[in-house]
């Protein structure tokens, strides 16, 4: 599951990365998510794919933070933006970068059932 959600937030992060045309509140948050999800991938990958891994899983919080920031960050710095392109190119990369993100915690945090 890790390789698939890795490789979506990966996609979307790229998305936001090429498609923002801003620094700030797209670009500069877009490839921290990318480099936090590739680095809890990565790390996970290389400590044994361990169950509850609390590194793993504080790698991938700066790449929901992103998110969060990518999703309102234009609203709160007031970037120029019609309705329809804060929807594309701020609001749905931004919630599915966060949602990915999460899922890829829940995936990471789980315990090893008893």
């Amino acid at each position: 599951m890790p390789p698939l959600l890795s490789l979506a937030t990966a996609a979307v992060a790229l998305y936001a990365l090429a498609a923002s045309g801003e620094p700030w509140t797209g670009t500069v948050p877009a490839a921290i998510a990318l480099a936090s999800a590739a680095g809890s991938y990565l790390l996970w990958r290389r400590r044994g794919r361990r169950w509850h891994d609390p590194a793993v899983i504080l790698a991938c919080l700066p790449g929901i933070a992103a998110g969060v920031w990518i999703a309102v960050g234009g609203l709160a710095t007031g970037v120029e933006r019609t309705d329809g392109e804060r929807l594309l190119l701020e609001v749905a990369p931004g919630v599915a970068l966060v949602g990915l993100l999460c899922t890829l915690v829940s995936y990471y945090g789980r315990h090893r059932p008893e």
